[in-house]
């Protein structure tokens, strides 16, 4: 069974709430590496681009849409139980529950959270 539709809202399992987790919106399911160009998509995965197969393109919607690209299998892959209970996820790029989506939408939420992203990258430079 399919976890994710495209045009879904998702979040990564890094980060304690929301403000700090990296929200996504599925963009396409089942590309082939070989189909994208690497200077629009991001490949996050482990292997080669052009090797892979069965991707999930993803945008980061705080940060002005960025799209990546990753396996599948390993953006639904399950959390180890210790990670799970850190950051309170089963798999690694889980949905967002219907209550979570109102909350992402929410004016003082994503100002919010367009200031923490602001400041998370500015300390990295």
């Amino acid at each position: 069974m399919k976890i994710y539709q495209e045009g879904m809202l998702c979040k990564h399992f890094k980060g304690k709430d929301l403000l700090e987790k990296n929200i996504y919106r599925i963009v396409k399911l089942g590309v082939e590496g070989k189909d994208i160009n690497e200077e629009d998509i991001t490949y996050s995965g482990d292997g080669i681009l052009s090797e892979a197969h069965d991707l999930v393109i993803y945008a980061s919607i705080f940060q002005n849409n960025k799209l990546f690209a990753r396996e599948y299998s390993d953006i639904s892959s399950s959390l180890s139980e210790e990670k799970s209970l850190e950051f309170g996820q089963i798999i690694k790029v889980q949905p967002l529950t219907s209550e979570e989506v109102m909350i992402i939408n929410d004016p003082s939420f994503v100002e919010a959270k367009l200031k923490a992203v602001e400041e998370k990258f500015n300390k990295s430079l």
